[in-house]
């Protein structure tokens, strides 16, 4: 296969010995109370950080909940007309849902799940996110909990949070950030008798920085009026001692969004925080980053005990003329041991200012945009640098509110030059996710040329070589048993200066239901389901196997494994390192 010749080439110097070399799979500990485990973040000692998501066993508040009110029963007349269309009979009744089955019946469970989720823009009912922080050792996967608490409606944490780990410092400080938890309290609307019940929260975002010994610094922003807004996306450890981390925060909120609050929240229909929270759903920028404030790009400094001696903009595209009221917002992702830091912004086109944004870097106060954008739909990220000041991002277009054609791309700040990374073929959408030291890109590309679902595989590239290798072709033909190897490298997420590859796999597993029990079809037999699961890839040497063809044209040997077609397409943005999603 092509791939196996260039991987050949690309590898030879790895190992130090003329056989180019291959990699060693190992799978790393999933969270055993959740579907999905990845990682989105390494460092050099290989201590590793990720999320897991579709937590089982999520816990459902019926105590504020009218069961004659015509929403439930009509949701519940839905799911059982759909059930008796496949000849089966629904197991609970709403009186059991009253009763508490929603704990012990996983088929109440999921109904009830769907039931809040399409009622999630209601500030009347309960909030629930199934997205845990993960530390990940040898052995296990350990939940690391951000800004949740401990109910005081049911056993447990709220799982009304966002969770997101970002990344690690080479001593092993994390940074990341999440949101408050949610809260039940009663509130009368003006003109009415009766209470209602309403959940609440805080604010929508906090960076955070989290010890080795586990202690959590909270990053505030600098403007926390109505909540205020906060992200921890990276960190590096300084040479003269203490930290640098980066992201964004909220230095002001709009003027109009102001007028809009002052028109929608005064507390007469609803209490003040749920109004708050109303208005930053409803405004959020293209990359979903909430619109409701101004964010810039932020760096805080902590010393050596971890205290915050300091907090500064460090950029933005534009700067809002006296006649403009337009939103303008840039974003960190990454920074180096040098102090740059690279990430996006929005920026004139044409001197206009554009609602999309451009990738670029973060130095001395000032972003510089590195696009050479020549359409205004044209937009863009870095998303990481390396310590000879190598950014890597990805250009695209948006067009019909969607991206089209995202392609890789390297730019030396050295020499000022912008160059396209490879794909697997003209026309595959490619994701960056990361750069080393020694030049080596890892991330993931589409490996289908037809199809509105293609599918994606993990890539790795050297800077300045004319193709990128499919890292799956470096992974053995068949197991040790000698069946069809069970893993397939969705995303290359993280490659360290050994050029070990941290990456997200795909493997078909036993099926679980909401409650975490095996699931069995109708002639109880087990039922399967391809998940998403972390692996390191450890470079060895060896000679890259030749494995058969598939009998379709492709880019990538194909695993033996049936996987969930849908899964290999996802771009899996929602939890990828320093990303926040364009959309």
């Amino acid at each position: 296969m092509k791939h196996t010749l260039i991987a050949a080439g690309i590898f030879a110097g790895l190992s130090g010995q003329t056989l180019a070399a291959t990699y060693q799979l190992t799978e790393l500990p999933r969270h055993e109370g959740s579907v999905y485990s990845i990682v989105s973040d390494a460092n050099e000692g290989g201590q590793i950080i990720g999320t897991a998501s579709n937590l089982f066993n999520l816990p459902i508040d019926v105590s504020y909940i009218d069961f004659d009110d015509s929403r439930i029963k009509n949701a519940y007349e839905t799911e059982k007309a759909r059930v008796e269309r496949i000849d089966e009979t629904i197991t609970f009744t709403l009186e059991d849902i009253k009763n508490g089955a929603a704990k012990t019946n996983p088929d109440a469970n999921s109904f009830m799940l769907n039931f809040l989720g399409s009622l999630g823009g209601s500030a009347e009912y309960q909030k629930l996110s199934d997205r845990i922080g993960v530390a990940y050792s040898s052995s296990f996967a350990d939940e690391q909990v951000l800004f949740d608490e401990q109910s005081v409606d049911y056993d447990g944490l709220t799982r009304s949070v966002s969770n997101y780990l970002t990344a690690i410092s080479d001593d092993g400080v994390v940074v990341g950030w999440g949101s408050a938890p949610f809260t039940k309290t009663q509130f009368t609307p003006k003109d009415e008798n009766e209470e209602k019940t309403f959940f609440v929260r805080d604010w929508s975002n906090r960076g955070i920085v989290i010890t080795p010994s586990a202690t959590k610094v909270m990053l505030d922003p600098p403007f926390t009026q109505h909540g205020g807004a906060s992200i921890a996306t990276d960190i590096k450890r300084l040479a003269s001692g203490g930290y640098r981390v980066v992201g964004y925060a909220s230095v002001g909120i709009i003027e109009r969004r102001q007028e809009d609050y002052d028109d929608r929240c005064k507390g007469e229909t609803a209490p003040i925080k749920a109004c708050v929270w109303a208005e930053e759903r409803r405004t959020v920028n293209i990359d979903g980053s909430p619109s409701f404030y101004d964010l810039r790009a932020y760096q805080w400094t902590l010393d050596d005990n971890f205290v915050v001696t300091d907090g500064k903009e460090i950029g933005v595209g534009a700067v809002r003329k006296d006649d403009e009221t337009n939103n303008i917002y840039s974003i960190a992702m990454a920074t180096n041991n040098n102090g740059v830091a690279v990430g996006y912004s929005i920026a004139r086109y044409e001197d206009d200012i554009n609602s999309l944004v451009v990738p670029g870097y973060f130095k001395d106060g000032q972003f510089t945009d590195i696009s050479e954008r020549d359409r205004w739909y044209k937009t863009g990220k870095a998303v990481d640098i390396n310590d000879s000041n190598i950014i890597v991002g990805y250009r695209a277009e948006y067009i019909n509110r969607a991206l089209r054609d995202a392609t890789g791309f390297y730019y030396d700040m050295n020499s000022n030059e912008i160059s396209d990374i490879p794909t697997y073929f003209t026309g595959s959408e490619t994701v960056i996710n990361d750069i080393n030291n020694t030049g080596y890109v890892v991330g993931q590309g589409e490996i289908e040329k037809s199809g509105t679902n293609r599918r994606r595989e993990g890539f790795i590239y050297k800077v300045g070589d004319e193709s990128i290798v499919n890292i799956n072709s470096l992974l053995p033909c068949k197991d040790a048993s000698g069946e069809d190897y069970p893993y397939t490298i969705a995303e290359a997420v993280k490659i360290t200066d050994s050029n070990h590859i941290y990456a997200i796999a795909v493997k078909t597993v036993e099926r679980r239901d909401r409650l975490g029990g095996i699931e069995k079809d109708s002639k109880g037999e087990i039922e399967f389901e391809s998940v998403t699961l972390p692996v390191l890839l450890t470079p060895i040497s060896g000679e890259v196997e030749n494995c058969p063809p598939p009998e379709a044209e492709s880019y990538e040997r194909q695993s033996g494994s049936i996987f969930t077609f849908a899964l290999f397409a996802m771009p899996l943005l929602w939890l990828r390192r320093r990303k926040l999603q364009l959309r």
